[in-house]
Formats: structure tokens, C-alpha cells, sequence
């Protein structure tokens, strides 16, 4: 009974089974999608780190190694684990119903009754039964009647697998279309992941820039920079290794410029030769070398000037030649040079004028006292205020100069005389009796060749006017002889011997000329100065008026020394006792010594005015002797007063008072601050008295010169009178 209900179920069991291939199927489907996953993933992986690393052998084995281990763990994990379990009818049917509950059972139970015997082994032949069989045979039908209508198939979902079979399989496809779209990428793969020594294509070009036949010559001790420009891939790090010949030897990682393709390094002061050679990405060059050679440079230069001859100056003497290279020179100055260099020349060029704007001539490159050709020479002329010249050297070694060899260019120019007219100051009335004396003082930058005097004069009576006429100092008027470079000359204008009468004029100038060449020769004169005759009296009126401008100057003064006399006694009162001053005390001290300042600047004045009143008394005739004398005396007087500016052994008493004043602001101590006080005072009181005699002198002077006035208009009335009694008695 029981192999009959087995039967019954074997189409069950049949379905069943289908039920177990189709598992295994997805397990077996899932295992290789996941091993062909792991296997695209480890070469996808593998491939770009190599690639863009340039992995060495060990480390590419073992990452084979790790990958072999991976998809080992991954087919007995994923495909020959779960394709050797087991999976009996019972376990499927348990699967069958719960994707069904309406089953309720009835299959596994149907299943394991129909396995078993309805009656107990142990009472065959008539023992007792295990199984109702009515109710056995009536549970197998009710289960075939409920699985008909089901389909086992749904029972089954490949869903989740199929996603992942896809995934492997297009990962699979796509490392296979890669392989054979590129099969030199691929076979190379293939032989470096097992360790091999194949080279993938090249991604990377290293190009060293500026070397010749990989070479370079460079100056030694000047900085050096080796650049390299990348095509193709631009590596993350480019190095730059190297080594000097005296053994030194390290590794650079160059910089990366602006742009991403050019790379570079400096060395600083190159010291020797060396090689180098640079790597980066994939690519590597070939070894360069880079040699030291020294520069060509000027061991000695020598200068020779030849001067203008119209100069006069001694030119360079051939065994003392001009030490500094920079020339300052007159124009048309012939500089030349001798110049000797370090290293053997193959040509010197000589440069003239600013950079940029010079010219360069050839010079010729001679042997020196040992045969070598290191020696070079030339000239040139002075011809410009601001210039440079400078030579270009190149060496046979093929280096150029390194620095530029470039001096500066002064040239002098030959400036017209300059006359400094010391006597006249400026235009004057004169009498007809004047003998004005003339000062000036020439200089010139290379010797003077002659000083004159021009005179023109203009009458009222026209055939008196003469045009300008000249006459050259000599050698009794100046102070040197013609050539020097500074010469002061003194003469007289005679105006009797003009023959002028009040109303008239007479102009002067000075001129002076240089040693310039004939035809051009720098010539200067003054400007023109005018003297108008006058009668005596209109001068003489003159003067009087301007000395009593200087009385009431000098009486002003007498009265502001009095009073700031009177100021420096209260000064005393208030801060003599004092021990140190507060800055507004010491403020209204130093103001006290101003205004003495003042006071002197004023008698100063006054003295320059009644020297020169004299002056013009004197040599125009209206003063004698003893009035000269009484002005003389008034500027004796004043001399004691101002004293000379910067001579302390004639410093002056109102300088000397101001001092003090400004000594008394700063002084410490009460007793020398007194002591100052009254020192300055007693200075002070000495300065008005002697301002009081100055202007006694100065009276004497006005009083004695009335005298003179009138005695001078009797003399005149007397000589009218004769005149008038000549020609009353017809002449005789």
C-alpha cells in the first residue's frame, strides 16, 4: 500500500524536483555573477592603479595574490557551498507551502505518510497498523487535488539573482570589449599582473628645455634654472636628480609653473659641473650635463686724457694713467683706454651712450705680455653732459660677460667767465669831478684770456655821445696773469676825463673772455651800469639826506636799547634768583636776546650805509679828508657794536649781549643766571653810549659839511662875480 500512494506522489515529487534544479540553478547563477563581479572590479582596479602608478612587480603579485584568494573564497562560498547542500522533498515542500498556507499541511504530510508503511514492521502477517489507511490514502488524494492548481514554478524567484547575473555579466562584457578594443593595454595588463617587466604605452614626454646636444655652458658662481615642459599626461610630482663631479649628489622635486606644463628648478651660485637627469610619470631622460666656465670680466683698465689744446692742461702722463674707470672731463676730451681681461677674448666690442640707445664699435683684440689674447684698447671723445660707455667681451669659452661693464660719462662743458661786480652795486649819481673806483672778480673753469672794460657816454650836447669803447685790464689792474682760473681786477673811472658836465651819462661793463677756440670763444658781460652826472650840490644834498636816514636810525635804535636794557633789569628781578626756569620763562628771556639781535642787525645797517655815504663823498670830490675822518669815526663806533659775523675775536658788544640773554634762558644756577643778567646789561648800557657817539660823530659831520656848503657857495658867488667882471672889462 504505501509504494502505491509513493506512486500516486511521484508526479508531486516530479514538480518538486523541478522545483530543486531551478534552485541550484539560481545558486550556481548567482555564485559565478558574483565571482565575475569581483573578478571585472579587481582587474578595473588593478589596471588603473598600475597605470597611473606604475606599480613595481612585488606589489602587482601581490595584489594577484589577493585577487586569486578573493574569487577562490567566492566560488566555494558562493557556487560549490550551496550547490552541495542537500535540499530533500520535505524541505521543498515546506518551501511550497509557505508561498501557499492555503496547503495547510496536507503536502509534507501527504509526502512523509506515502514514504511510510500503513502497518508496523514488527506485526507483519497480522500485527497491528501504524496508519488509518483510508485515512493515509484520503489525505494523498486531498493533496493531489490541491497542488494541481498551483504552480510550484512561482514558488521560485530568480528576480534579485537575475540583477546580479546582469551586473557580472555586463562587467564580464565590458572588461572583455575593453580587451579587445585595446588589446595593447590588455596584453600588457595581462603580463605585468602576473610580475612581468612589460611597459605600458607611454603617457608622458619630458622635454628639457634650453641645453644643446644635452649640454650647457653656464658662468660659474651664477644661478642656473633647468626647466622641463611635459606633453601628453602631466604627472603629479616631477623630480630632478643630480650629481656634481665632486660627488655631491641629491634629489629635487621641481616646481610646477603657471600654465601645468612646465616644470623647473633653480641652483643657486652654481660652483662646478654636474649631471642630472629628470623623471616623472612614465618618462625619464636621458642624462644632462651642465659645465662651469668663468665669465669673462676686466682685470685692469687704464685711462689716458688728451685735453683741448686751446685748455692748456697737461694731458695724462703715460706712466700715471686716471685710476677710475668713470670719466669726468672737459668736452672734447680724447679719452683712451688700455684694458686687459681675465679670460682669452674672442672679440670686444666698445659700447657709447645710454643703455639702450648705444652704439657698439669692434675693438681689436691684442695678446698681452705672455701671449695671451686677453689685451684690447681704443678712445673715444667727450662729447655729451651725461653719457656711458662700456665694453661687450666675449670669451672663448663662449660665455659673454656676465655683469655689464658700463662707466659713466661726465662731460664738462666750457662755461662762459662769470664776473662778480663787487664795486659798483648798482647805478649811481656821480659828479663831474668823480673817480669811481671799479672792483670785480672774475672765474672761469679753465683760465681766463682777457678782462675789459667798456664805457659809452651820453650827452646833452650831441657830439659828446660816443659809442661803447673798450679797454683790457693789464697786468698792474689785475690781480693774475691771464690764464688763471680766478682773477680780480681794480679800476678807476675817470669821469673829468670824459669831458662831462651835469646832465649828462656814462654806461659801463665789464666783459671777459676764455681760452675757447678762435671764432668762439665764450665771452660774458655784465649788465650795463649808469651813471648820471650831477652837480655837486644836487650829490652832496643827496648824501646828507641819507645820513640823516642813518641819525634817525641810529637815535631809534639808542631808544630801543634803552628800553630793552631797562627790560633786562626786570628779567633780573623776576627770575635772577630762581634756580631753574619754566619753559615760558625761559621763552621770554631767549625773546629778550632776539630783540638785541634786532638791535644789531640794525646798527649793521646802519654801518654798511655810512660806509658806502663815505665811499661816495670821497671819490666823488664833496668830502675831504677831515670830513671823511668824522664819518670814519661814526663806523669805528659801530664796528664796536656789530663786530664782524663769526670772528669771536670781533664778535661786537650788542652780539655779545644777545648771547648772554640767550646763556641766561638756559643757565641752572640763580648766581650765573645774575651774574648773566647784569653782564648783559652793563654790555647793553655800553651798546647805547656807543651808539650815542655814533651819532655825535655823525653831527660833527653835518655841522662841519654846512660849513663846507657855504663856503663852497661863497666861492661859487665869487667866481660868477669875476666871470661877470670879465666880460664887463671884455675879457681881460
Amino acid at each position: 500500500m504505501g509504494s502505491a500512494l509513493a506512486d500516486r506522489m511521484a508526479p508531486v515529487a516530479s514538480r518538486l524536483g523541478a522545483i530543486r534544479g531551478s534552485i541550484r540553478r539560481l545558486y550556481a547563477l548567482d555564485g559565478l555573477a558574483r565571482l565575475l563581479l569581483v573578478l571585472s572590479a579587481f582587474v578595473a582596479l588593478t589596471f588603473l592603479v598600475d597605470w597611473s602608478l606604475i606599480l613595481p612587480g612585488p606589489v602587482r603579485l601581490v595584489f594577484l595574490a589577493g585577487g586569486v584568494a578573493l574569487a577562490g573564497w567566492i566560488a566555494v562560498r558562493r557556487i560549490a557551498y550551496p550547490l552541495g547542500i542537500r535540499i530533500t522533498d520535505d524541505d521543498l515542500a515546506l518551501f511550497v507551502e509557505r508561498h501557499y498556507p492555503e496547503l495547510n499541511d496536507r503536502l509534507i504530510s501527504a509526502i512523509q505518510l506515502s514514504r511510510e508503511p500503513l502497518v508496523d514492521p514488527a506485526g507483519a502477517g497480522g500485527g497491528p497498523s501504524w496508519n488509518s489507511p483510508e485515512l493515509v490514502e484520503a489525505l494523498v488524494r486531498d493533496a493531489e487535488e490541491a497542488t494541481e492548481a498551483i504552480d510550484f514554478k512561482r514558488v521560485v524567484v530568480g528576480r534579485h539573482v537575475g540583477r546580479i547575473a546582469a551586473w557580472g555579466f555586463l562587467a564580464a562584457g565590458a572588461i572583455a570589449a575593453l580587451s579587445v578594443l585595446f588589446p595593447v593595454y590588455s596584453t600588457t595588463y595581462l603580463k605585468r599582473i602576473v610580475g612581468g617587466g612589460a611597459k605600458w604605452p607611454q603617457r608622458t614626454h619630458l622635454v628639457v628645455l634650453d641645453f644643446i646636444d644635452q649640454r650647457r655652458v653656464v658662468a660659474r658662481g651664477d644661478d642656473t634654472t633647468i626647466a622641463v615642459e611635459v606633453s601628453g599626461r602631466i604627472p603629479g610630482k616631477v623630480v630632478l636628480r643630480y650629481e656634481f663631479r665632486t660627488g655631491e649628489k641629491g634629489t629635487e622635486r621641481m616646481i610646477q609653473q603657471a600654465g601645468g606644463r612646465r616644470f623647473q628648478y633653480s641652483f643657486t651660485r652654481v660652483g662646478g659641473p654636474f649631471e642630472f637627469f629628470i623623471q616623472g610619470g612614465d618618462d625619464e631622460t636621458a642624462a644632462h650635463a651642465v659645465d662651469t666656465v668663468t665669465p669673462p670680466s676686466l682685470e685692469a683698465v687704464r685711462l689716458f686724457f688728451e685735453y683741448p689744446k686751446y685748455m692748456r692742461k697737461e694731458d695724462t702722463p703715460a706712466d700715471r694713467p686716471e685710476t677710475a674707470a668713470n670719466v669726468v672731463a672737459p668736452f672734447g676730451t680724447q679719452v683712451r683706454f688700455e684694458a686687459v681681461a681675465n679670460e682669452d677674448l674672442e672679440t670686444a666690442l666698445l659700447s657709447l651712450g645710454v643703455r639702450g640707445k648705444e652704439a657698439f664699435l669692434p675693438l681689436e683684440v691684442g695678446r698681452t705680455a705672455d701671449g695671451k689674447p686677453r689685451a684690447f684698447s681704443g678712445s673715444f671723445r667727450v662729447a655729451e653732459e651725461q653719457g656711458e660707455y662700456g665694453f661687450q667681451l666675449k670669451a672663448r669659452n663662449g660665455l659673454s660677460n656676465r655683469d655689464p661693464i658700463r662707466y659713466a660719462v661726465k662731460g664738462i662743458r666750457d662755461r662762459a667767465p662769470e664776473i662778480k661786480v663787487v664795486e659798483p652795486l648798482g647805478d649811481e649819481f656821480v659828479t663831474d669831478q668823480c673817480e669811481r673806483p671799479l672792483e670785480i672778480e672774475v672765474r672761469d673753469d679753465f683760465g681766463i684770456s682777457r678782462i675789459a672794460l667798456e664805457v659809452r657816454t651820453i650827452s646833452q650836447v650831441p657830439d659828446r655821445s660816443k659809442e661803447w669803447a673798450s679797454r683790457d685790464f693789464g697786468r698792474d689792474e689785475n690781480s693774475r696773469a691771464y690764464g688763471e682760473v680766478l682773477i680780480r681786477s681794480e679800476s678807476v673811472l675817470d669821469v673829468p676825463g670824459l669831458g662831462l658836465t651835469a646832465g649828462d651819462h656814462v654806461e659801463l661793463r665789464f666783459r671777459a673772455e676764455d681760452y675757447r677756440d678762435a671764432g668762439d670763444r665764450n665771452s660774458y658781460a655784465t649788465k650795463v651800469y649808469k651813471f648820471s652826472v650831477v652837480s655837486v650840490v644836487t650829490l652832496e644834498k643827496e648824501l646828507q639826506d641819507a645820513i640823516e636816514k642813518v641819525k634817525i636810525l641810529l637815535k631809534a635804535q639808542k631808544t630801543k636799547q634803552e628800553n630793552a636794557w631797562s627790560r633786562t633789569g626786570r628779567l633780573e628781578d623776576l627770575y635772577g634768583k630762581a634756580e631753574l626756569l619754566a619753559p615760558e620763562q625761559q621763552s621770554e628771556v631767549r625773546q629778550a636776546g632776539l630783540e638785541q639781535n634786532d638791535i644789531t642787525s640794525k646798527l649793521d645797517s646802519a654801518r654798511k650805509d655810512v660806509r658806502h655815504i663815505m665811499r661816495r663823498g670821497v671819490y666823488n670830490r664833496i668830502f675831504n679828508e677831515s670830513a671823511a675822518s668824522k664819518l670814519q669815526g661814526a663806523i669805528d663806533e659801530l664796528d664796536q657794536l656789530v663786530g664782524t659775523p663769526g670772528d669771536a675775536a670781533r664778535e661786537g658788544l650788542s652780539r655779545h649781549a644777545a648771547a648772554r640773554l640767550d646763556q641766561a634762558a638756559k643757565l641752572k644756577s640763580a648766581q650765573e643766571r645774575t651774574a648773566g643778567f647784569r653782564e648783559a646789561q652793563r654790555l647793553q648800557s655800553e651798546v647805547a653810549s656807543g651808539i650815542q657817539r655814533a651819532l655825535e660823530y655823525l653831527d660833527k659831520w653835518s655841522s662841519y659839511q654846512e660849513v663846507i656848503r657855504i663856503a663852497r657857495e661863497i666861492k661859487k658867488l665869487q667866481d660868477d662875480i669875476l666871470k661877470d667882471m670879465k666880460k664887463l672889462g671884455g675879457g681881460k
